[in-house]
């Protein structure tokens, strides 16, 4: 038995935030040939659950960021949450420092009612600092956070903090060069947590001992299945961490030029499809392999 894991945004899913019916189809005929598939995301389990819903599609599913992983059949078999002391010296110095952030639990992801004027303001920084930026990042971002399936909003962050939830990872970014540059620096003081970013402008916070990584291993181990056997696909840092535990890499084409580096092999875009296009490369040449010539 082998296995088959992928990131979605970025890699699994177009820019539409979809998963394509080619990549559907390579999937499911992957697993007609034998692989199992899992899901390695940043985004929340019962938004994985959504997208692959609408795709009619089943997998296993790591989110969180490796923060949690859980079967196919939809068992919690593992999770590493923050610990109660650090999320809420993380959490406060994000807000006193006007960064826009969001708390993630395996089921919501909780905004501030105010989110938006936070990020308006950040945008505001970034263009005095840099007149090249355009609004288009704000539309980006928006349809980004507004992708995402499960969201809940806050007033008072200390009394979300003191509940009894458990959260898996904090989420956030700037637009701004150097505040964000100052963010991704900072929060390595907090030596509970792991930091991994996945695109351009944000930093993502977990415990840390959470990662895709350690949460494929034990994916892998439970399944039964040799890390050897395992094909990563991934466009970003926060998929490094899978990279170096599973047999084969792969990149996409829209990848940064420094991750494509790390990996064995690169694919095309997430909108070419990429993920398909080589599984069934893939497939091919293993079935050309076993068959006597």
């Amino acid at each position: 038995m082998k296995l088959i894991v992928s990131d979605l945004d970025g890699t699994l899913l177009n820019s539409k935030h979809e998963i394509s019916k080619e990549n559907v189809k390579a999937l499911r005929t992957a697993k007609e040939n034998g692989y199992e598939v899992a899901i390695a995301t940043g985004r929340i389990y019962t938004d994985v659950l959504n997208i692959l819903k609408k795709a009619d599609i089943e997998a296993h599913i790591i989110s969180g960021n490796g923060s949690t992983v859980h079967t196919i059949e939809g068992k919690k078999i593992k999770s590493w949450s923050i610990p109660k002391d650090e999320l809420k010296a993380a959490i406060h110095w994000l807000i006193d420092n006007n960064f826009f952030l969001q708390l993630l639990t395996d089921k919501n992801v909780y905004l501030h009612y105010d989110f938006k004027n936070t990020i308006k303001e950040d945008y505001k920084l970034a263009k005095s600092n840099n007149p090249k930026i355009t609004k288009e990042y704000i539309d980006i971002t928006m349809n980004l956070i507004f992708s995402q399936y499960g969201i809940k909003y806050f007033n008072d962050i200390d009394e979300l903090l003191d509940s009894d939830l458990e959260f898996c990872c904090i989420s956030s970014m700037s637009f701004d060069e150097n505040k964000l540059n100052y963010g991704r620096e900072y929060v390595k003081n907090f030596k509970g947590l792991s930091s991994v970013i996945s695109h351009k402008y944000n930093f993502e916070l977990v415990s840390k001992d959470a990662s895709k990584g350690n949460a494929l291993e034990y994916l892998a181990k439970h399944l039964n299945i040799s890390l050897d056997d395992v094909i990563a696909f991934g466009d970003n840092f926060n998929d490094v961490s899978m990279f170096k535990k599973a047999g084969i890499s792969v990149a996409m084409g829209n990848a940064e030029n420094e991750v494509k580096r790390m990996c064995r092999f690169v694919t095309l875009t997430n909108n070419e499809d990429g993920v398909a296009n080589f599984i069934y490369r893939h497939l091919e040449k293993a079935n050309a392999e076993s068959t006597p010539a």
